[in-house]
């Protein structure tokens, strides 16, 4: 008998969605090499603010985003 790993919804996520799992490394990788700086949120100046990508072709192209913005943002888009 051969015992499956259930895969995590995180990892399922990650299989349904290769381009933004790139985009993500990308950025990850562009801030660590100085590349692109962390910005304060674009709508309320939040310090503490996330890399929101309105398009997953553009990777480095982001909008910096507080955590309600960036929702706020992808619920306006459906769900991405």
């Amino acid at each position: 008998m051969v015992a499956t790993k259930k895969i995590s919804r995180q990892e399922r996520w990650r299989q349904r969605n290769p381009k933004k799992v790139w985009a993500h490394v990308a950025t990850q990788s562009a801030l660590r090499r100085g590349l692109i700086d962390r910005q304060p949120c674009a709508i309320c100046s939040d310090e503490k603010a996330e890399a929101h990508h309105p398009d997953y072709d553009r990777p480095l192209m982001v909008q910096w985003l507080c955590r309600k913005h960036h929702k706020q943002a992808h619920k306006r888009k459906g769900g991405n």
